[in-house]
């Protein structure tokens, strides 16, 4: 099931009754990803990557290839990378820094400029679309019993924290 889509079981019932049943596509945990020199970029690239996460980071760590986890994903109109933190950039109660980045004229540049980057314990992508960027939802993990869910909406140029 594609982040976009809701899940629909449809099955026939007592007497012939269409009984269709539909279930929201629910936020995915980030998933471990590869380390950023394995996911077939060039140097330019990767330097592009680690200065714009560095800039919206709320720390630095020693290596920033030892610290980030990286995925490739479909942003809708552009292809994107989503990275997370998995030691320093992450907090007690399971959130880890979360950059998003995209490819726009050739360059990949972070959706959330030099903000710093949320801190997520899983998100998802779509399904609504603005300007041609899947709308991210990000869930953060307050503790045991409380989460909070956090939308942001492509502006253009950057996500911004939706309603």
């Amino acid at each position: 099931m594609c982040d976009a889509e809701l899940e629909v079981q449809v099955k026939i019932g007592v007497g012939g009754v269409l009984l269709i049943a539909m279930f929201a596509a629910q936020p995915r945990p980030i998933a471990p990803g590869v380390r950023i020199s394995r996911m077939g970029l060039s140097a330019e690239e990767r330097r592009e990557i680690v200065a714009a996460v560095a800039r919206s980071a709320y720390d630095a760590p020693d290596s920033w290839e030892e610290e980030l986890s990286a995925t490739r994903i479909d942003l809708g109109a552009s292809p994107g990378i989503v990275l997370r933190g998995t030691k320093l950039l992450c907090g007690a109660t399971g959130n880890c820094q979360l950059f998003v980045m995209r490819k726009a004229n050739g360059r990949w540049v972070s959706l959330f400029g030099d903000d710093q980057a949320p801190l997520a314990e899983s998100f998802e992508l779509g399904p609504g679309v603005t300007r041609g960027i899947k709308d991210l939802t990000v869930v953060t993990n307050s503790s045991a019993e409380t989460g909070q869910r956090i939308r942001y909406r492509f502006d253009g140029q950057i996500y911004r924290r939706g309603s």
